[in-house]
């Protein structure tokens, strides 16, 4: 009987075991309003990764809607006992307003005056949501749990750590007490047929990534989606209606592990797993309801699906699937099954993992629910991991097979291994390799997953009798294969050749397919290089006395009369009388990247923290020197860095030989690291090659990159070697082309690289010259750039340097340059330089696009003189607009590359003109695009020259329509976002906060663009970080920006934000970590990307902190030798004037006020005036303003204020420098005792301004202000007061400098108040401060009036 709430058109009824709890209710447009508005803000929770506050309040909130007038809620909860499985129930086409009630986090559910329900281990409260009538559902067929788990991981996603969850089930549950099986191709065609094959499977557990909206093509609804794979490994986006074909009437539950595959396809958001997942602003579940790919599913048949509600961690997601599987496999009901796997999340004590508990949601149909499995028989007698265990019985003492937690990449080659073994047109399969790359543990996984097979292993003994006693033992349960073998077996014992006959009948009688007893077999055939030997003239040889026994073997697994096949595992490929033609060759490349961080996450979990803190840089050099090869990064990462019994001296030792060797050194001194190579025999390999094929292997070491074989065999014809011998030796490996991954590529062996013979300067010019053309040809020739992989482009472009090739040169040169720019500037500057010359030694013309992009690789790398000079060419070089082959477009994109470098220098004039001739071009050439865009930088140059009206009047009413009108959402955010920094800079916090809020933020996340929605929050807590909100504002940095940042590898967006961060900390007084974060982690960063601007300005704000810290003489230094330089360098007149302000500024304080002041007007002004820059005109005005007050001109510092700032912001709109301006002309006015007027500025022209923009720091500088007044006054209690406000303000805002001033006069008043206790407990606060800002003189006062407090008084006289 249901609890919980059933819906219909109108409204619901609220039922506990079927009988109602109060009266039923209508469902009105403000229940759905409200709804939804707690389902939007539930998701900016979850994006925002919000404490359990948040989601308790929500809670609490839908609590106390569902409970209504009548309390219907509490009291269904006092009726029904635990388990309470709370259902909501719609009709398969649910209303919009049912749908938002569907909608609704009922998973956060909690008590009013308690916390959340589902965190009750007693209660044991959980929520499924069904879409229909209940009916019976399907009699169950008594098996115990069976899993078919597929994982999918599309080239060009990230990958996700499949091989984790696989094993984390399997140690769950317990390999005897689950029928696993799994599909390892990722292709939902092939996971069909292994179901069909099955007769369906209870449980269908598919783990991949998912897009709620993803859409085909332009114009094209979005739809939720499933990212799987094709039979090439490339991305198939698979929608419920594909999927649902696939599963049988049996399948009762379908675990759909993806982010957000519980989320509508109408609700905004695509962020990937993984950390900063959630780094983006939520505009929730509004509008057009639609599918989501659980719903979808359901709708369409399938009783009962698991999906998640957002973007969920590979962490959190395995341990759900843990205690699922756990208590599924015990027979609990799928809701109860589910409240305890999420109870499990949410007592993690990973916060990381925790903050996922609520995200899995359980969609029913009319028949879902209850119990998925109701008996224990077996499905099949042999275990997930039976293969596995058969070779560990057999090897023994020899080369381990990788235990599952320890399994990872491979993925290609499953692949391929398990299509060719299923496909029927050969007998088997030859996986080979260099030594320890895993084949044997390869084999065992894939025996694994033909749970329909005889495994038999064959290791060692590759005999007759050897081959006919390793199957005897696999298949000891089929009687009819047993006879066989023991009638045949004296004849083979005698003449070894009647084994053919013998397999023969047996593998196309009891073992020729899947009968009564009787099962296909599966012969593996282990390490056969024992029995290979080399031959000088080709492949490898079997040995003359086992290669009859090999023969028979291949010629008796037919495919056309037995479903039994063949595994063979060697280092080497071989032949045999062209029967090794019979096996698909499979190659196993070594480890990608990813599969070795996966192995080394492994390695890493099984030591301790110490030890893995110590050993962090080691351990990251062992993993570099195992080249991608397992075994050696087990032995060296695993068994040696990682180990507590290997002291650090040894594990450094191990891992240096291992680099010497790679650089043609010595074996390693180490044991274990020596006898390790000596078994993988590089250098007898190389040898047994012979010099032809030793001076290929050199040859392909000009490659960086895996190439097609049509191109290797061009260095192969130069040398007369082979590649495939190569390939045969494991000396060079196979990949998938990166042009067209259907075609095979080929490259040396990374570990046989180290031991080559590095080719000379001339020898890399021809092998260059050679391949250049042909390598072009295979990826793409002169296609469009947007075709070929930007790599491919810098390996091409490598390569025509080296052989002096104009033209491949010019053809990839732009990729290859924008391609480097993700490192130092300085060498994609270089490389740039490099083609240009080049070109221009050939009189090759240089493409106008090649010239801006190197020069704007010239610029971030310090020589402006240099991009400058570039860009001037580029216009130049297509001026002429009018001749032929000149493209019009090229000339107008030149033209605003030069006018942003002119902005650069300070020439506006000449950049607004350059960009307004830009415009016309663009827009006769009908490219509104570029034309808005170039609007958009004129609107800049009048920002920069004070003109915000007009500024914001381009924005608004010239790009903006443009942008709209064509769709292009992106442009209009980035529009939207500009007018919020104008607004912003004018002191409209309010409504630059809104635009970011609801016109940036929700266009990005609906883009699924992480890193624009990260920057979006950044200019948020810019806001937030001007009124003073330093807390929020900082968390943002830290949990809306870094995640991001750092999961998408942009290390120049981490460093800004660990920057700002520092800034924050700045304000705080928090000297040392600001000082600490600008040296440690944003300093090497830009110096790494050869970003020599960035570097300037980091250097300067360590000069800044520094300054503060009274360090003037360091800060001096730097600003003189660090910062200036550069910006010189560059040309930036701005930085340069700005720089020389904040000499000025350490010339001030030491009282040197002649020369900061000819800086101010001989230096600075100029600049900023001839800049057309009135702001900063104003800014130094004012400093001007604050020499000649200290010097105690107080009639023309208040001139200046009164007559050059005030009008100044007054035009701009700059309310918050209007109203600091204010206050800098009340204190001059308190100075000449002026009081009643100094009062009147701070009460009615500067505090008004600060509360309308809610900055508390300028409030507290009013109080300030308005304390000292009244002090002079006399007015001590209402001096007091205020004082008091202001001290708690500072404090609260950690503003140290505020703290120490204002503190060192509050308790002075309060000791003459005679109040000592509250005058120490002040003055201790502020000689803190005041030791923390570096302030001596404020620090002595301090101390001197504590010691007042701790010395007694006498008497005085009177």
């Amino acid at each position: 009987m249901i609890t919980g709430l059933v819906l219909d058109d109108a409204g619901f009824e609220v039922l506990a075991g079927g009988e109602r709890v109060g009266p039923r209710r209508l469902l009105g447009p403000e229940d759905a309003r409200t709804l939804r508005e707690l389902a939007d803000r539930y998701v900016r929770a979850v994006y925002a990764a919000a404490d359990d506050a948040e989601f308790i309040g929500l809670g609490q909130e839908l609590f106390q809607w569902l409970d209504g007038d009548h309390r219907q809620l509490s009291a269904l909860l006092k009726r029904v006992g635990a388990p309470v499985v709370f259902e909501v129930q719609a009709p398969q086409q649910p209303s919009d307003a049912a749908w938002a009630v569907l909608r609704a986090p009922f998973e956060v559910l909690a008590r009013p005056d308690g916390g959340l329900l589902a965190a009750d281990r007693l209660a044991r409260f959980e929520v499924v949501r069904r879409l229909g009538t209940p009916k019976p559902a399907q009699t169950l067929d008594g098996f115990r749990l069976g899993v078919m788990f597929m994982a999918s991981s599309p080239r060009g996603q990230a990958e996700l750590d499949f091989e984790a969850e696989e094993s984390a089930i399997l140690d769950a549950i317990g390999d005897p007490r689950i029928d696993l099986v799994v599909e390892d191709t990722g292709d939902p065609v092939q996971l069909g047929h292994r179901l069909a094959d099955l007769g369906g499977m209870p449980v269908v557990h598919l783990s991949c990534h998912g897009v709620n909206n993803w859409r085909a093509g332009p114009g094209v609804a979005g739809v939720p989606v499933l990212l799987m794979e094709d039979e090439l490994g490339q991305g198939r986006p698979t929608a419920a209606p594909e999927l649902v074909r696939l599963v049988d009437g049996k399948t009762r539950l379908v675990f759909v592990s993806a982010c957000l595959t519980a989320t509508g396809a109408d609700t905004d958001g695509h962020l990937p797993a993984g950390p900063g997942r959630r780094a983006g602003a939520a505009v929730g579940a509004g509008g057009v309801v639609a599918h989501s790919m659980a719903t979808g599913l359901v709708a369409a048949g399938v009783p009962a699906v698991i999906g998640w509600d957002g973007s969920v961690t590979d962490g959190a997601a395995i341990l759900f699937a843990q205690e699922l599987y756990r208590r599924l496999r015990d027979r609990a009901p799928l809701a109860v099954a589910v409240g305890d796997a999420r109870r499990a999340v949410l007592a993690s004590p990973n916060p990381r993992l925790r903050e996922d508990w609520h995200l899995a949601r359980v969609w029913l149909g009319p028949d879902g629910g209850g119990p998925v499995v109701s008996g224990t028989r077996k499905r099949t007698l042999l275990s997930a991991g039976h293969a596995t265990k058969t070779f560990l019985d057999k090897k023994k003492q020899h080369v381990p097979v990788a235990e599952p937690s320890m399994f990872v990449g491979r993925r290609r080659e499953l692949r391929q291994t398990l299509q060719a073994l299923r496909a029927g047109e050969r007998a088997g399969v030859l996986l080979h390799g260099q030594g320890r790359l895993g084949k044997s543990s390869l084999a065992a996984r894939i025996a694994d997953r033909f749970t329909d097979r005889a495994v038999a292993v064959v290791f060692g003994d590759y005999s007759a009798l050897g081959v006919l006693d390793a199957i005897a033992v696999a298949v000891q349960t089929n009687p009819a294969a047993r006879e066989l073998i023991e009638q045949g077996l004296s004849a083979v014992r005698q003449r070894p050749e009647a084994l053919e006959s013998l397999l023969v009948d047996l593998l196309s009688g009891p073992c020729a397919q899947t009968a009564d007893g009787q099962r296909p077999l599966l012969l593996i055939v282990d390490d056969l290089e024992q029995i290979l030997e080399p031959d000088p003239a080709g492949l490898h040889r079997v040995a003359a006395g086992v290669a009859p026994v090999l023969a028979a073997v291949l010629r008796a697994f037919s495919p056309d009369v037995t479903d039994s096949r063949l595994v063979v595992t060697s280092r080497f490929r071989f032949t045999l009388d062209g029967l090794q033609d019979r096996l698909e060759a499979v190659q196993l490349e070594p480890l990608s990247a990813v599969a070795q961080r996966k192995l080394a996450r492994r390695q890493q979990a099984r030591t301790t923290d110490q030890l893995r803190e110590e050993r962090q840089q080691l351990a990251e050099r062992a993993v570099a020197v195992s080249r991608g090869n397992p075994g050696l990064q087990d032995l060296i990462g695993g068994r040696l860095v990682y180990s507590q019994a290997v002291d650090a001296a040894r594990a450094e030792t191990a891992v240096a030989g291992m680099e010497a060797y790679l650089d043609r050194g010595r074996l390693p001194s180490d044991t274990e690291v020596r006898e390790f190579l000596e078994n993988l025999a590089l250098d007898t390999l190389i040898d047994q090659a012979g010099p032809a094929h030793t001076a290929l292997l050199r040859q392909l070491t000009v490659f960086d990159l895996p190439v097609p074989d049509s191109v290797a065999a061009v260095p192969a014809a130069r040398t007369g070697g082979s590649i495939e011998r190569l390939c045969g030796l494991g000396l060079a490996d196979v990949f998938p082309d990166g042009y067209r991954p259907d075609r095979p590529a080929v490259a040396v062996n990374a570990l046989t690289a180290g031991r080559l013979t590095p080719l000379t300067a001339s020898e890399r010019a021809e092998a260059a010259a050679a391949v250049v053309e042909p390598l072009h040809t295979a990826w793409g020739g002169p296609a469009p750039q947007g075709d070929r992989d930007p790599l491919l482009a810098l390996q091409l472009t490598r390569l025509a340097l080296l052989a002096d090739q104009p033209t491949v040169a010019a053809s990839c040169a732009v990729e290859a340059v924008r391609t480097m720019r993700a490192g130092p500037a300085v060498d994609a500057f270089r490389l740039g330089s490099e083609v240009v010359a080049l070109l221009d030694r050939h009189g090759t013309p240089v493409p106008g696009v090649l010239l801006r992009v190197v020069a704007d690789a010239a610029a971030s790398s310090g020589d402006g003189d240099a991009a400058d000079a570039l860009l001037q060419r580029a216009v130049q070089s297509t001026a002429g607009v009018d001749e032929p082959g000149v493209d019009p477009l090229d000339h107008a994109r030149a033209l605003g590359e030069r006018a942003r470098r002119l902005v650069t220098r300070g020439d506006l004039q000449q950049a607004e003109q350059l960009l307004r001739r830009a415009h016309q071009l663009f827009t006769t050439a009908g490219s509104e695009l570029e034309a808005a865009a170039v609007d958009g930088e004129i609107a800049d140059i009048l920002y920069q020259r004070g003109d915000y009206d007009e500024a914001l009047r381009i924005h608004r009413q010239v790009q903006l329509p443009v942008y709209e009108r064509l769709g292009d959402n992106r442009e209009t955010a980035v529009t939207w976002g500009n007018v919020a920094d104008i607004l912003f800079h004018r002191g409209d916090y309010d409504e630059a906060l809104r635009i970011h809020r609801e016109e940036t933020l929700p266009v990005y996340e609906r883009l699924g663009d992480t890193r624009s929605t990260a920057v979006a929050w950044g200019k948020i807590a810019d806001i937030l970080y001007q009124r003073g909100d330093y807390d929020e504002s900082l968390r943002i940095r830290r949990e809306m920006q870094l995640p991001v940042f750092e999961r998408l590898g942009d290390t120049r967006e981490t460093a800004i934000t660990w920057g700002r961060i520092a800034d924050i900390l700045y304000q705080r007084g928090d000297y040392d970590e600001s000082l600490r974060i600008h040296r440690e982690q944003t300093l090497p960063v830009y110096e790494r990307l050869g970003d020599t601007h960035s570097t300037a300005i980091t250097w300067s704000k360590i000069a800044d902190i520094l300054y503060q810290r009274g360090d003037y003489d360091e800060s001096l230094r730097i600003h003189r030798e660090e910062t200036l330089p550069v910006y010189e360098r560059l040309g930036d007149t701005r930085s340069t004037a700005v720089t020389w302000g904040k000499v000025a500024d350490i010339l001030f304080q030491r009282d040197d006020y002649d020369e900061a002041l000819r800086i101010r007007q001989e230096v600075q002004l100029p600049v900023f005036e001839r800049l057309g820059d009135i702001r900063s005109t104003a800014v130094a005005w004012g400093k001007i303003a604050d020499i000649l007050y200290e010097r105690g001109d107080y009639d023309e510092a208040l001139r200046i204020r009164h007559e050059v700032q005030l009008p100044v912001y007054k035009r701009l709109g700059e309310t918050r420098e209007t109203a600091i301006t204010w206050g800098r002309i009340a204190d001059i006015l308190y100075q000449r005792g002026d009081y009643d007027e100094a009062l009147r500025i701070h009460q009615e022209e500067a505090l008004p301004v600060y509360e309308r923009l809610g900055d508390i720091g300028g409030i507290a500088s009013v109080n300030w202000g308005q304390a000292q007044i009244e002090l002079a006054q006399r007015d001590y209690q209402s001096a007091h007061d205020h004082m008091v406000e202001a001290f708690q303000v500072f404090h609260r805002l950690q503003r140290p400098d505020g703290v120490a001033v204002v503190g060192s006069t509050l308790g002075e008043l309060l000791l003459a108040a005679s109040l000592p206790d509250a005058a120490e407990a002040v003055l201790e606060s502020s000689l803190t401060a005041a030791r923390t800002i570096g302030n001596s003189a404020l620090e002595t006062h301090i101390r001197t009036l504590l010691s007042r407090i701790d010395t007694p008084q006498g008497p005085t006289d009177s």
